[in-house]
This record gives structure tokens, sequence and C-alpha cells, in this order.
């Protein structure tokens, strides 16, 4: 059993190798106490935990970025968390669902085969090293398998099909809107590192390209996208289920005499989810096909990229509502309110173009601000000394000293609204709509059998209520791609049909049901019958790990000590047991060991509350 070099506490050696990794914040103040500390000689998840806490305690409540000159164009907190919120650390998702199986449309102005839309991470992929010379790109990209199934070019009426087709691999401006509305959705993280990772980053794509070669997208174009998708069943070809439309129509018409709404009601009717972005006016004014009853209208929240929990009554109120679109559609005798549901609309990482000048621009800005975040200032000066023609600095970069480099930086990076050295940040209910079909794709993973209704109704009956916000914009609440999975899974057709969730408390009758005994956390087993103190500390825990050897519970309560609270293995691949646990806050994980004996901690998938760990995930959380 090896120790802990900070606290002396014992660490498994299984577990060991999973805690070299802290997060840039808890490495600093390691080694500000432990100053010959190194990541590789990692940490009990306790010390990360604690120094994770103590750096949050450090954050300040205001953002930052008009406190420094020149000003930063994103919110931030601290200064070493400069940088936007990946999703999964914003809006939790279920791990264990990728979207893979499933293919998800897009109607937009045009697209680029993005690295994040790759079937794998190649970490020996350096895409700034290709230049951003078109046809050099293309053969380096074509080299690697991507997700995209087909692509579609209607542009001005003319049909074109074919994942080799120019337009498909154009440097033109009007390439940028789609790919960043694919890679939002189901990008893999390839060139962030993981952090902006989608939510369907296995997910199919079938790309349509719609409007002008201007840019613009008049309605009409849009609906051919959707006749093409019902021609011929061309959306059963390809094997879509979700449909992802991030552009609007002209003016406001009745659904019932507009021919986009009701193009949309029949693909609904055909066994497809059309999400659909609200728009952006602030008004009560909603253009098609946003007004379609069937379709899924996604309106926005801001975050003001700031963590926060849905458990934390005072930090949900702090979510404010973003400038979207709203309004009633009527069927029959029902209003129905539009939009249906919110998802983060602002402070998004949105992909450069690899093919635009700008990409190696910030590219070169974005290495240099990362030596200078490290304190590695001759690093910095000699990559913009290197690059300094084309970043447009002086060569009075060569002697500046870190300040000076500092504000350099800063005025290049904030008119290109740079995050980090591959991205932008984005807004509009255009990069808030990709959330939600992504979402859509996870749920038809975990079943299959689900229709564009009951999509809707799982997604809305599962969101978080934003009871502060003005009741007609504000939908039935906030996505929760946790609680959307996991309800998903306990629909007619889902593999985990009259399971609890897992992370909540279960009543002594649900108990007996069950027939498992009740476990004390950290402690011996006691009898399902005996008498279980609190109900609200029982709880049911469970995870869906089909392939897994075993299954077992860690966190402070038991040392994160790997295969000692074991969870029952139950039909299907769903591991289960009832732990009773102390009072207070408690983290936790599941430790999986796979057919191969390796090991894993993994969050729980359908708790939506994390606490910073502070490693790259987060630690799932009891009340």
């Amino acid at each position: 059993m090896s120790r802990c070099p900070l606290c002396g506490d014992p660490v498994h050696p299984a577990l060991r190798e999973k805690t070299t990794s802290p997060t840039l914040p808890v490495r600093r103040l390691i080694q500000q106490e432990f100053p010959s500390w190194q990541p590789a000689d990692a940490l009990c998840p306790d010390c990360a935990l604690a120094f994770a806490q103590r750096h949050a305690r450090t954050r300040s409540r205001q953002p930052l970025n008009n406190q420094t000159f020149p000003p930063t164009t994103f919110p931030y907190y601290h200064p070493l968390d400069y940088g936007l919120l990946g999703l999964t650390e914003r809006l939790p998702h279920h791990p264990g669902y990728t979207g893979n199986g499933v293919t998800i449309a897009f109607l937009d102005s045009g697209y680029y085969p993005h690295p994040d839309l790759g079937e794998d991470v190649d970490p020996n992929l350096d895409i700034a090293a290709v230049g951003t010379d078109v046809m050099r790109l293309r053969l380096a990209l074509e080299d690697r398998s991507n997700r995209i199934r087909q692509y579609v070019n209607l542009i001005e009426g003319h049909e074109g099909v074919g994942v080799d087709a120019p337009s498909l691999w154009s440097d033109a401006g009007n390439s940028w809107h789609g790919q960043m509305t694919t890679v939002i959705a189901a990008g893999n993280g390839q060139l962030s590192g993981g952090q902006h990772r989608g939510y369907a980053s296995q997910a199919g794509l079938l790309p349509i390209k719609v409007g002008r070669p201007s840019g613009s997208i008049p309605e009409e174009d849009i609906l051919g996208g959707l006749r093409w998708l019902l021609r011929d069943d061309n959306w059963q070809r390809y094997g879509v289920r979700v449909v992802n439309v991030s552009v609007g129509g002209d003016f406001p018409q009745p659904w019932q005499e507009n021919p986009l709404c009701l193009a949309v009601e029949d693909l609904s009717q055909r066994g497809v989810l059309v999400v659909v972005a609200a728009g952006n006016s602030g008004k009560r004014r909603l253009l098609a096909p946003a007004q379609a009853p069937s379709a899924l209208t996604v309106g926005g929240i801001d975050d003001a990229n700031q963590r926060w929990r849905p458990d934390h009554p005072g930090e949900v109120e702090r979510l404010g509502l973003y400038h979207h679109s709203w309004g009633r559609s009527r069927m029959e005798s029902r209003h129905i309110p539009k939009p249906e549901i919110l998802a983060p609309a602002v402070w998004l990482a949105g992909p450069i173009l690899p093919v635009s000048p700008l990409f190696r621009e910030l590219w070169v800005l974005g290495r240099a601000w990362e030596a200078l975040q490290n304190d590695e200032g001759d690093t910095a000066r000699s990559i913009l000394w290197e690059w300094h023609t084309l970043v447009k600095l002086t060569p009075a970069i060569r002697t500046a000293d870190d300040d000076e480099v500092r504000e350099a930086l800063l005025l290049r990076m904030n008119p290109h609204k740079w995050v980090h050295r591959h991205a932008q940040h984005v807004d509009g209910t255009s990069v808030a709509a990709p959330l939600v079909a992504a979402t859509a794709a996870q749920m038809l993973e975990a079943n299959p059998t689900l229709t564009p209704a009951q999509l809707k109704q799982v997604l809305t009956d599962s969101s978080l209520p934003l009871r502060h916000l003005p009741e007609e914009q504000r939908g039935h609440g906030l996505l929760q791609p946790t609680r959307a999975v996991a309800l998903a899974q306990r629909r007619h057709g889902g593999a985990l049909v009259g399971r609890p969730i897992s992370g909540t408390a279960i009543s002594s009758e649900s108990l007996r049901k069950l027939g498992i005994p009740v476990r004390v956390a950290g402690d011996s087993s006691v009898s399902a019958d005996a008498p279980i103190g609190e109900p609200d500390r029982t709880i049911y825990l469970g995870i869906y790990a089909p392939r897994a050897r075993s299954v077992s519970l860690i966190g402070p309560f038991n040392n994160w000590q790997p295969e000692w609270l074991y969870l029952e293995r139950a039909e299907d691949g769903w591991w289960h047991g009832v732990f009773h646990f102390p009072r207070g806050e408690q983290v936790y994980r599941f430790w999986v060991v796979d057919e191969d004996g390796v090991g894993d901690w993994v969050v729980d998938g359908e708790n939506p509350v994390r606490a910073e760990s502070g490693f790259a995930t987060g630690h799932s959380v009891l009340n």
C-alpha cells in the first residue's frame, strides 16, 4: 500500500494511478506548501479535495475581467481559472452515453470536417503543423476517419451529395457556423485536451448545407433541407433520429400556414425529433420553425461562466436569462409555451475554422499565453518573436517584461474573443440548441424505442425549474442531461424500467421490495429488516456497467478503498446497492473493474450534483 506524500495516509495502488493530474490551481497550492512535490508523486483524493476547496474559497464573488487592463471579453473569478468552463463542468452529463449509433442531422450555412469530429482522439495529431493551406489540411484530415456519415449541399436549389464535395472542405466564411454547431454538440475534445467535449462525442453527423453563397438562409432554403430528409426517407437511410436547426425563418406566421413548420410536423410523425433554436430577439416573436408544435424549441440561460450546483438554491437563482425569442403555439385547444426548455447560450467555446488565417494567429497567441500562465515568460517572448509578423507585434516584444507581454497578448486576443488556442467564445440560441440535440442522442443510445414526443416529455420533465425567471420565457426549465438519460432508461423499452434512480433516498417499503441489504458506508453490513436510522441518509446507488467484473463504492467514508463496499450485479448489466451514509455532505464515486481486471473511478452518471475534486472531473455528491 502506497502513501500520500502530503498527509501520509494510505492510497490504494490502483487508485494512485488516477491521482497524478490535479488541476493547475491545485498544483500551485500544493507546491506553495510542499515545494518538492511533483504531480507524478500523486496524492490522496482527500488532499486533492481539500486543496480544491481551499482554492474555491479564494475565488472572487464578482468577475475579474474588468479589473485588469485591457479587460478580457469573458468573465472569470480567479487568475488561475482564466478560460471557459467545459460543458460537463457547467452542466454535468451522463458519461456512459455518447450518442453512439445515433445520427444527428444539421441544417446550416456550411460546415468543415473539424478534427473534433474524428472517430477517435489522436494524441499525435498536430493540426497547426500542416498550416492553414486548404489542401494540405484536407489531406491530413482525410487520413483520419470521421463521423460525418454523409454531406448534402443544397445551395441555390442544386443538390450535391458526397463527403468529397469541395464545399465541405472550403475556407469560405459561411463554413464556420455549421462547424460550430456540430462540434459543440458532438466534438470529441481533440483540440482542447478533452475540456470542451460535446455530449454526443460519438454520434454520427449528417450536415446539410442550405442557403445562399452570401451566407443568408431564406426560409425556403431551410424548407428544402427538411424536404430532402423527408424525400425517399433519406432520414431513415442515414439513421437520423434528431435534427438540429440553428437557423430561423423570415417573418412571423401561424404554424398551420407555414410549410416549414408543416415539414417539422411530418418529420416528427416519422420518428425524428426536430430541435430548433428559439432565436435571439429577446421579444415575443417566433419565426419558423420555432413555433411548430412538435419542434422542441430551445431558449437560453447565462450562467456567467460560473460554477453552480442544482442543489444550492442561491446559486440556481444567479442563473440569468439569455435574450431569446419567445411566444406561444396553439394546437387545437392547447397553448404550447415556446421555448419549452433552456440551455446555456453564452460563454461557450466555439471552434475556429482550421483553414482560416485566424486559426494560425490564435494558435500562436494561445501558445504564448499558456507559457505566460505557467510563469514561463522567456518561452512566451520567444514564441511571439518567432511569429511577431503573423500576430502583428513589433520586435520590442523581445525585451518586454511579463506585464507588457500580457497586455500585448490581450490586445491581440480580445478582438477575436479568444478562450484557448483553437476556440473563441460564442453565444446565441444557435449554440444552446445543439446541447439539447446532443442530449437527445444520448437518450436514444440508452433507449432507441423513444418517440419524438417521448423525448420531448422526458427532456422537459427532467429539466431544472427556474422559477425566478419570467414565467412566459423560462419554459419547463434548464436542461439536465444526467436526469434526462436516467429517465430515458426507465421508459418502456429501456434497460432500467422500474428501478430507482441512483443517488436518491429510498423508503423502507421500497427497500423491502428490492430485497437487498443495507450497507453502512465505511462499516459492516446490516440486515434490510434492521432499523436504518434517518430515511434521508439511506441512499440507493447504481450504475449501468454490463461489461464490468465488479463495482464498488468509494469515498472519504471508507478512505477511498476500492473493492470493499461492493455493489450487487442485477440482470442486464445493472449494479446496485443501498447504503446508509453519515450525516453531512458526502462525495463519492464508483470503482469499476473491467473484464481485463483494470479499475477506474467513475462518477455517478445519474446524479447531476458534482463537486470539484481537484481533478478534471468532479466527484458525485450526496447531501
